[in-house]
């Protein structure tokens, strides 16, 4: 066994250590410097923990209130500067902070016990608790600012732009990360959440109080001589364990742990995972997943990127009751929007992990076919098929935006068609019942919940297939004729907080007269509608107040028609059909925009995003508000698919002798897909046809 205790000795008093970081805080006690003051007497420490320790007993603390946290004061590196740190290892460095509620330490987890401290303890202290129904006591505290918000102002400004624009499509096929190519809000915004975030929970820890171990008050008695550093060492890692049990996450953050472990050690040949398991990936796993950064990391998930892609109830959803697979999942999402840079870094490194982790699922694998929806009377089938689905599709997002190539194609080419099979099998219980003939007593808000977002997930699901087709040029993989399901209901409705506020905004969307033939209607005949050669009045006011989730989704459909009809080598009469749709689409979303977007059953935040507050932000309008962009770039494709099949038919009269006018070589040429190579990874190609198109738009309102 090898002597830890020679590698790590103190050069100033010989005092040996097991490990490097125990020796860099002995080390400070050999200083003069005092960083660490309470503000309540005065008196100065040396270290952060003895301060904290002060805290609980300073009879002055109280008549200042500021002294609520500890001054964060970055430890000196007292190893050699010329020794290449390990990756792994400057990672752990990285969190290697004492216990406290500062800044720092609720942005790193705080100061964890090791894995191997706690793993047991967690295991067979908490795995009896029944966390279904989480308590009153610390439930807001979990789901933080999940509070009912007050909106003020209109925020039009924000939803409303230029049909002749494509600048938000320019700069989503110029960019790869998620942050810079969705509406995840500016980084002072985005860093306003934070502060929110850090402010709340230094607000709920003065009401929570950790055990003080007994050690701390008596002498304790240790083999050999013991000394200050050791009592106190000792008496941190007992308060750290006691701190971590009496979180209700740190069940789930073992649970995440300990799966992710087992997926790297027993990796199959084809395994996506390229980590190697060791007590320092072990301690940097521990860390990214701790109680306090999967609560840091899904608050950004919420605030930041649910607006985005609203596929999660948030009045439902219950961080320690759920899936530890779709906790990873959301906790890596948030990771990759948070404003700070080392956020993202850290995500990184388990991109893989919690993909391969995700798409293990049993839920996910199982081809038996699904229950129906009303054969059970219950929403138990959600934490199963649902969950999984929901999981896999972020898995999807991030590695599509944020991950490398070879993740990108790895999840275009073989995850994706996995999360669709799996969705098809669900696909019949995406249907709300009518709600017309229940009452509030009837009305069950977790059926409710998981209907909508089974419906969400399958609408999003389609989104991104439809969004391989634009960007990718991939062949797509669902049809608009299987979409036979219910539309998504109005934000009102899946933000509502509770059973009451949602039964009545369902009940206030039965009373619009326009509305009434909503429930019999599912979205594949919804679309199908647009392809009329005439949509009345009414048809088109129910169309438009089917709210911007669901007209993105038409939109985006008409896209993979054109995919279709440019990759065949005859379409007769189909492009006139696209046409058509096109045209009832530019109307009922002029209908939408006058009418029903700045209601607050379609936008229940009418603040702009300049005044947004912070537990406002995830109610916002997402970047579905930029559909029009999408209408535009199919109308623009479908203008040129147009003018060329006009060439190649002037080219077949010439070649059968009907006109004397000669066509060029280049015209008869032009009659192929605007987009040559197809599954591309990247969207350059997309992007450079964006960018010829927006010089046609500019040209034009110059003539004009």
């Amino acid at each position: 066994m090898a002597n830890y205790a020679s590698l790590n000795v103190c050069p100033t008093c010989s005092k040996s250590y097991k490990r490097p970081e125990h020796l860099r805080r002995h080390q400070i006690s050999h200083g003069t410097e005092r960083p660490h003051e309470c503000m309540g007497c005065g008196n100065t420490f040396q270290r952060s923990d003895v301060l904290k320790r002060h805290l609980r007993t300073c009879d002055n603390l109280f008549d200042h209130p500021a002294q609520s946290t500890e001054p964060s004061v970055k430890r000196r590196a007292l190893s050699n500067p010329q020794t290449q740190p390990d990756p792994t290892i400057s990672l752990l460095d990285s969190y290697d902070l004492p216990a406290s509620t500062d800044e720092n330490s609720i942005r790193h987890g705080g100061g964890a016990p090791s894995f191997t401290n706690i793993a047991g303890w967690v295991s067979c202290g908490l795995s009896s608790h029944d966390f279904d129904v989480p308590s009153d006591s610390w439930q807001d505290f979990l789901n933080l600012g999940s509070g009912v918000q007050s909106p003020a102002s209109a925020m039009s400004d924000e939803r409303h732009h230029d049909d002749r624009s494509l600048n938000f499509l320019a700069n989503f096929t110029s960019e790869t990360g998620l942050v810079d190519a969705f509406d995840c809000g500016t980084l002072e915004q985005r860093r306003r959440v934070a502060t929110s975030f850090q402010n709340d929970v230094v607000g709920s820890k003065k009401h929570t109080a950790v055990p003080v171990p007994a050690c701390a008050d008596s002498t304790v008695a240790f083999a050999g001589n013991p000394t200050t550093s050791d009592v106190n060492e000792e008496y941190n890692s007992q308060a750290a364990v006691l701190q971590w049990l009496s979180d209700p996450l740190s069940l789930k953050s073992h649970e995440i742990i300990t799966s992710i472990k087992d997926v790297v050690l027993q990796q199959s040949k084809n395994s996506c995972v390229d980590l190697s398991w060791s007590n320092t990936a072990e301690e940097a796993c521990l860390h990214f997943f701790s109680p306090m950064n999967i609560r840091r990391y899904i608050h950004f998930y919420w605030a930041i990127w649910h607006p985005n892609v609203n596929i999660m109830h948030k009045a439902t959803f219950h961080s320690a009751s759920a899936k530890p697979e779709l906790v990873a999942a959301m906790s890596v999402m948030g990771a990759c929007v948070s404003p700070e840079p080392s956020d993202r870094e850290y995500a990184r490194r388990w991109f893989n992990c919690v993909e391969e982790l995700v798409f293990s699922i049993d839920d996910l694998c199982d081809d038996s076919p699904v229950s129906s929806f009303c054969d059970t009377g219950e929403a138990q089938w959600w934490r199963g098929k649902l969950r999984a689905l929901q999981a896999a599709y972020m898995v999807c997002l991030y590695q599509n935006w944020e991950g490398t190539h070879s993740s990108k194609r790895r999840i275009r080419r073989y995850r994706y068609s996995t999360m669709v099979a799996a969705a098809r099998d669900t696909l019949h219980n995406a249907r709300h019942p009518n709600y017309r003939q229940q009452n509030l007593c009837d009305f069950s808000f977790k059926n409710f919940a998981a209907r909508e977002e089974l419906i969400r997930v399958c609408l999003w699901i389609f989104l991104l297939d439809t969004a391989f087709v634009i960007f990718n040029n991939l062949p797509p993989r669902m049809v608009i004729r299987e979409m036979r399901m219910s539309p998504a209901k109005p934000e009102a409705c899946f933000q509502a907080l509770t059973a009451e506020d949602c039964f009545n905004s369902l009940a206030q969307e039965q009373q619009d007269s326009a509305l009434q033939p909503v429930e019999s209607l599912d979205f594949a005949s919804a679309f199908e509608m647009l392809y009329r050669s005439h949509v009345d009045d009414d048809s088109s006011t129910m169309l438009a107040g089917l709210g911007p989730l669901n007209l993105f989704a038409m939109t985006s459909a008409l896209h993979s028609l054109i995919f279709h009809y440019q990759s065949s080598f005859s379409c007769q009469g189909s492009l006139s059909a696209i046409q058509q749709g096109l045209q009832n689409w530019e109307m009922v979303w002029n209908i939408y925009v006058t009418r029903f977007s700045e209601t607050p059953r379609h936008s229940p935040v009418t603040s702009s995003m300049h005044d947004l507050a912070s537990d406002d932000m995830w109610r916002r309008v997402g970047f579905t508000r930029h559909a029009s962009e999408y209408w535009l770039l199919a109308k623009l494709m479908v203008d040129r698919l147009s003018t060329s099949d006009d060439e190649g038919a002037e080219a077949a009269a010439f070649s059968n002798g009907l006109v004397q006018k000669p066509m060029s070589l280049s015209s008869i040429e032009s009659a192929g897909p605007l987009l040559r190579q197809y599954d591309q990874t990247s969207m350059q190609q997309v992007n450079n046809l964006i960018s010829e198109f927006q010089k046609v738009c500019i040209r034009s309102d110059s003539k004009d």
